[in-house]
């Protein structure tokens, strides 16, 4: 799945390798809005990641402009906050953001909010009567439940 990391700061090369070590290895980067804007309108991504020091437009108003474009309106993203208002909540919650990550943050919790996010958005993409299978525990399991008999 690819994700577009978006952060102007030193903080998007800290993201960036973390989740890359992580074992997430399709990320794009962009250093504005700007960028990102050109990037998504050339590929789709599935997973926006919104650092907190976006501005020109803000983060929240990036993803505003994104709601409202055809082809881009359905993007997941997860938005970084430093001190994050009752507003700014309320807003990304009302811009249908998958998830607020506040800046400082744990390692492993951006790491499992991220995969969270993906498997998700995998689950969501995959036909119900495709089986799923499961990587580590190397099981099949069926993606739809079934009636009991």
């Amino acid at each position: 799945m690819k994700l577009l990391l978006i952060e102007p700061t030193r903080l998007r090369c800290r993201i960036g390798n973390l989740l890359r070590l992580g074992g997430i290895e399709e990320i794009t980067e962009a250093t504005s809005s700007t960028e990102a804007l050109q990037l998504l309108q050339k590929q789709p991504y599935d997973l926006l990641l919104i650092g907190p020091h976006v501005r020109e437009p803000s983060g929240l108003e990036l993803l505003r402009r994104l709601r409202q474009t055809e082809g881009l309106k359905d993007t997941e993203a997860l938005i970084f906050l430093e001190t994050p208002t009752d507003e700014m909540v309320l807003e990304a919650a009302e811009l249908n953001v998958q998830g607020i990550i506040v800046v400082p943050f744990d390692d492993d919790y951006l790491l499992f909010r991220v995969r969270e996010t993906l498997r998700k958005l995998r689950q969501r993409r995959q036909p119900a009567n495709k089986p799923t299978y499961h990587k580590r525990l190397h099981l099949v399991t069926p993606s739809a439940s079934k009636p009991a008999s």
